[in-house]
């Protein structure tokens, strides 16, 4: 405030300075002109009188003055300039034609090339010739020029004592106001006035007090509402973008940083979401939004299906820009798919068997079948029968698993012995196949479900004899390894090619089907496997070579 008091008063006295300066180099310019026009009559009047006595002739000296003879036809008899040009005739000039009608003339003329304006003044002689002199006025600029040190001069002491003067002005306006503490405004509004403070300031000083206290706790209600928002959104598991109506990013959280793989440290804030996520389809999405729709789309990055809900922002009626939430909808995506194959799947493997036992009933129960094939149908009645339990019993096994209802009931348990009596359970099968059992490992202690540890390497070993080749062998092998136990069985069997070794864990999943329904096979073993081996705090691991051999590698916490 004080700098822009003292620049006003300064500020101030220069302009005064400079419409002086400029008023009085016009009117020193204006009576220059005319002092010179005067001039140059006087001395066109007193050579002219000379002339008309006949003292001087045609010889004329000029001086600053050019003075030129001029015929009555226009031509020039005389000029005192050497330079003159004799054959352009004068007779079409205004101060010529008024000196022949009216005895004498004037004009200014400017030249265009020389950028000066000439004076002239012609008048008629006796013998009927023209007298005329001429002279280059000063200009502006030269008026100007010539008056320029005395004017910056001029301008200079002024300005020295204008600055002074406005300093001194100055402080004094501003001192009252400098004396308010506003640190301690409250103290000063229960104490008496001040003598020395305007009495027009005690208003607004009361004013800016209660405005200071509003916006104290205003500020302290906003600052705990953005920490608020701050730490829930920073905390959100789902990805918040908050765009303007320009398509430039507000506000994003981490969980949108880790999204789309943007570095830690770079600064999206006050950019356009196009550096956050490129793509087309996405971008149009967002200008749509904008213009005022509710939209909801979805795309894949990095194996994950992410949702995108799309809401404009609306202020007074238009649209201010637009919320982004961007939710993980991968398990629900992938649940979905899941259970539609799943579906898909159960209702092919119920509906095969269940076909076949209907038709040889209504055969049995209709008569048709003859008296030697009953045997026979209610044979393949009973197979398929039994098919139809071992499925459900799958079924509702993976049901367990997947809505967490597999008890623990863990017990310690010699893994080797009962690695052991399961390979005497199946060494029956194996024979038949000509496929040869064998058990490495040692007596070792783990911690798990009885049961269900039987039934993950029963389906790994049964697996290994259905898929074998005659002659073969499939070896269980148990080891330690740091916390884990692994139950590795390898066998030398047909193999599994590479482009389905991704697949073979899922459910209802084959290889090859028609292998699969001539061995019996639900096409739910390894899936069960699977989630026997996670149950137990492990996971499982498959190596196999089409037509050489296969190794699944289960490793459970002891």
């Amino acid at each position: 405030m004080q700098k822009r008091i003292f620049l006003n008063f300064v500020g101030l006295i220069l302009i005064f300075v400079v419409l002086l300066a400029l008023s009085f180099g016009l009117l020193f310019f204006s009576a220059s002109q005319t002092h010179e026009m005067a001039g140059i009559r006087d001395k066109a009047h007193l050579v002219s009188e000379f002339l008309n006595q006949g003292i001087f002739e045609y010889d004329l000296e000029s001086g600053d003055t050019r003075i030129t003879v001029i015929s009555s036809d226009g031509w020039v008899l005389s000029d005192s300039h050497a330079w003159a040009d004799f054959d352009d005739n004068r007779s079409d000039r205004s101060e010529f034609i008024q000196a022949i009608f009216y005895g004498s003339g004037e004009a200014i003329r400017r030249s265009d090339t020389l950028g000066t304006e000439t004076f002239y003044y012609a008048i008629r002689l006796e013998n009927g010739n023209v007298l005329r002199l001429s002279r280059t006025l000063y200009s502006l600029g030269e008026v100007f020029t010539s008056t320029l040190p005395a004017l910056i001069a001029l301008t200079v002491v002024i300005l020295v004592i204008a600055h002074f003067t406005a300093l001194r002005l100055t402080r004094k306006i501003i001192k009252p106001l400098t004396e308010v503490d506003f640190e301690n405004i409250g103290i000063l509004i229960g104490s008496a006035p001040s003598e020395s403070l305007y009495e027009e300031l005690w208003p607004y000083i009361r004013k800016i007090e209660l405005q200071r206290l509003e916006i104290e706790k205003q500020l302290s209600t906003l600052r705990s509402r953005t920490e608020t928002i701050e730490a829930i959104i920073s905390n959100m598991r789902e990805g918040l973008v908050i765009l303007d109506e320009k398509e430039l990013v507000l506000a994003a959280n981490k969980s949108v940083l880790e999204i789309f793989t943007i570095p830690k440290g770079h600064d999206v804030i006050q950019k356009s979401i196009q550096h956050i996520y490129r793509d087309p389809e996405f971008m149009q999405t967002v200008k749509e939004c904008l213009d005022g729709e509710y939209l909801e789309t979805s795309f894949t990055r990095e194996d994950k299906v992410y949702n995108v809900f799309l809401s404009p922002v609306f202020t007074d009626g238009s649209n201010r820009g637009a919320i982004i939430f961007f939710l993980d909808s991968t398990e629900q995506f992938r649940a979905d798919r899941q259970r539609r194959e799943f579906s898909a799947n159960v209702s092919h493997e119920l509906k095969t068997p269940l076909t076949t036992i209907s038709a040889l009933s209504e055969m049995i129960a209709s008569g048709m079948a003859k008296a030697e094939d009953v045997a026979t149908f209610s044979g393949k009645i009973s197979d398929h029968s039994k098919r139809l339990i071992n499925i459900i019993d799958d079924i509702i096994r993976l049901s367990e698993f997947d809505e967490k209802k597999a008890l623990k009931e863990f017990v310690e348990v010699d893994i080797f012995e009962l690695a052991a009596t399961v390979i005497a359970t199946l060494q029956e099968k194996a024979i038949q196949k000509s496929v040869s059992l064998k058990l490495i490992g040692k007596p070792l202690i783990v911690r798990g479900n009885v049961r269900l540890l039987d039934e993950l390497m029963y389906n790994l070993i049964d697996n290994g004899i259905k898929y074998n080749k005659e002659g073969g062998n499939v070896t269980l092998t148990l080891c330690e390894e740091d916390v884990f136990c692994t139950i590795s069985v390898a066998d030398t069997g047909i193999g599994i090619p590479k482009e389905y070794q991704d697949r073979v864990f899922e459910r209802f999943y084959r290889v090859d089907s028609s292998r699969s329904k001539k061995t019996g096979g639900t096409g739910l073993g390894l899936s069960i496997v699977k989630h026997i081996a996670e149950h137990h705090g492990g996971r499982v691991v498959l190596e196999s070579t089409e037509g050489v051999c296969t190794t699944i590698v289960c490793s459970i916490v002891k």
